[in-house]
C-alpha cells in the first residue's frame, strides 16, 4: 500500500518523510518534475492508500485539482487536505466524491517543520463515518491525533488560531513599536513591564516587529470573507512605510 503525496513543497515534502519514517511506503508528485519522488510517470502506482494533499490552498481550481486526482487514483480510501483552505472547501469536495475528505492542516514553523510535526498534535476532520479501522490507520501515521468535530471547524482554527492571530500579535508589536520611535522611547525597555504578568498571566507576549512576509499570514487573510481581518495587512503596509522611511 502506497501514500500518495500531491504537491512536494515545503508541506508536502514533509509530509512525504513523516510518513516514510512512520513505516509506510510513499510516493511525491509535484508539477515540478525535480521535486517528485519514488514516483515514474506513466508507471501506476502500487496500491494507492491515502491521498495527501499538499498543493497551494488558494489556488485556482483547487477543488477540480483534488477531485481530478483522487479520481486518478483507485481503490484510495481517504482524501487528506493539508493546504489552508477557504472555509468550506472540504465540504465542497465531499458534496462531489465518495471518498472520505479528511481536513488535516499543516502545522509548524517552515525552517523545523518535521520537528513540529512530530512535536504537535495532528488535529484531523471529517463530515462523514470513516469507521474506526480507518480512523485507526490515519492515527498511525501521526500519532498524535484530536480529532474536531466537523471539518469547517477546523478549517476555520487554522486560519483564525494560527496564522490570522499570529498577524495580530505582530501587528501590537508593530503599533508599539511605531509609537515608540515617534517618541524616542527604547521598545525592549517599554516592554519589560510586562515581563512579570507574562510569566504569572502568560497573556503579554512580547513579540519581533518586523515586517510581516512570507505566505502564510497575509495570504491567508483572503480566505476569510471578515473586512476586519484586513487591518492586519494594512498595518503591516504602514509598519513597511515606517521602517522604510526611517
Amino acid at each position: 500500500m502506497t501514500d500518495v503525496i500531491l504537491g512536494m513543497g515545503e508541506v508536502g515534502s514533509t509530509i512525504f518523510d513523516l510518513i516514510e519514517s512512520r513505516g509506510y511506503e510513499a510516493t511525491g508528485i509535484d508539477i515540478n518534475p525535480a521535486r517528485n519522488r519514488n514516483y515514474t510517470p506513466d508507471v501506476p502506482i502500487s496500491d494507492p492508500e491515502i491521498l495527501h494533499v499538499c498543493i497551494l490552498g488558494d489556488m485556482n481550481g483547487f477543488v477540480d485539482t483534488v477531485l481530478e486526482a483522487g479520481s486518478e487514483y483507485t481503490g484510495i480510501r481517504a482524501i487528506l487536505v493539508h493546504s489552508t483552505v477557504r472555509p468550506g472547501t472540504a465540504r465542497k469536495l465531499q458534496e462531489k466524491t465518495s471518498v472520505p475528505i479528511v481536513s488535516a492542516p499543516a502545522r509548524g514553523v517552515h525552517k523545523r517543520f518535521l520537528e513540529d510535526m512530530i512535536r504537535y498534535t495532528k488535529f484531523l476532520a471529517s463530515d462523514v463515518d470513516l469507521g474506526s479501522e480507518l480512523k485507526r490507520d490515519l492515527e498511525s501515521r501521526f500519532k498524535k491525533v484530536r480529532w474536531i468535530s466537523d471539518t469547517i471547524t477546523l478549517e476555520f482554527s487554522k486560519v483564525l488560531v494560527d496564522t490570522t492571530y499570529y498577524g495580530w500579535l505582530i501587528n501590537y508589536a508593530q503599533l508599539t513599536k511605531m509609537i515608540c520611535d515617534k517618541h524616542g522611547m527604547d521598545y525592549d525597555e517599554l516592554w519589560t513591564f510586562g515581563e512579570e504578568i507574562q510569566e504569572v498571566l502568560g497573556n503579554r507576549p512580547k513579540m519581533y516587529p518586523g515586517v510581516i512576509g512570507g505566505h502564510c499570514v497575509i495570504p491567508n487573510l483572503s480566505l476569510i470573507d471578515h473586512p476586519a481581518l484586513q487591518r492586519i495587512n494594512e498595518i503591516n503596509e504602514e509598519f513597511r512605510a515606517a521602517t522604510e522611511s526611517g
